[in-house]
């Protein structure tokens, strides 16, 4: 089902939901990303309670944002979609940036005293990994800065990103590329990605509070002769943070590079069972 939610200064944000129940589990799309890449996930698990994604401010009929994309505002956003869904229990899915987003809501909600029963970060941005405070990804995103919304623009974005996530069935790739590739979510991925190196460098200097907290870590390990140095040095950054962590759990997933929920969907639907499968804190 799509229906809309209203952000604390009235946006409004195109999210899915489905199944029902005391269990909410939402999910956190990567930067530039729809919820609708969730949505086979999301029909795996919907037996097991209301499963919610949606796609961020400027993406798909989601209004866009005029105030500056920092990670404390995405997280306020995530808030809000959390707050339109009675539950008592929650579980919070963060893919690659959707990492941070949900690991900052669940510090801030343990901080108020309100409930989390545990996270699912699917190969996450991790502070741990000095590649993001390299030129390279500086490089990086001066170009996707500069081209982003001219692709857009002249219809050249949509193609790539269908090639990228052409694990998905048809009808949800469909609506997954038509929301990411619009010129207004061109330039909602770009005021976004502008803070994601800022956010990370506070992160490795102010630890998030997350108690003894039940978090999995699905680490994508497959390399390609492309990313092979790469992704050795996200994976070592996965495993630090794990271990940086006394609820943390490794989790390899052996045929997957970056985009675990589109090529082992069944992994990130294994790791929400098994949060949910856990006795509820006290």
């Amino acid at each position: 089902m799509e229906t809309s939610i209203t952000t604390s200064d009235g946006r409004s944000l195109a999210a899915l939901t489905l199944g029902s129940g005391p269990a909410l589990v939402v999910f956190e799309a990567g930067l530039g990303m729809s919820g609708w890449t969730w949505l086979p996930i999301m029909r795996e698990l919907a037996t097991q309670g209301r499963v919610v994604a949606y796609d961020r401010a400027g993406l798909g009929t989601s209004t866009s944002d005029a105030a500056p994309r920092r990670l404390e505002r995405l997280a306020s956003d995530l808030t809000c979609v959390i707050d339109a869904f009675p539950h008592e229990r929650l579980v919070l899915v963060g893919h690659s940036w959707g990492g941070p987003v949900v690991r900052l809501v669940a510090a801030q909600r343990l901080a108020r005293g309100e409930r989390v029963d545990g996270l699912v970060l699917v190969d996450p941005a991790d502070e741990h990994a000095d590649l993001y405070f390299g030129r390279l990804v500086a490089w990086q995103s001066a170009v996707q800065a500069a081209t982003l919304e001219p692709l857009a623009r002249l219809g050249l974005l949509a193609p790539t990103v269908r090639r990228m996530l052409r694990g998905l069935p048809p009808d949800v790739l469909d609506a997954a590329v038509t929301a990411s590739t619009t010129p207004a979510a061109a330039r909602a991925t770009t005021a976004e990605d502008r803070w994601i190196v800022p956010a990370l460098r506070r992160l490795r200097e102010h630890t998030l509070p997350l108690a003894d907290l039940p978090v999995r870590l699905i680490s994508g390990t497959r390399t390609s002769r492309w990313d092979a140095g790469t992704r050795a040095h996200l994976n070592a950054a996965h495993r630090a943070s794990v271990a940086a962590h006394p609820g943390a759990a490794f989790v390899a997933a052996t045929a997957s590079g970056h985009l675990v929920p589109l090529s082992e969907p069944e992994i990130v639907v294994a790791a929400v069972a098994d949060l949910l499968a856990r006795p509820p804190a006290p």
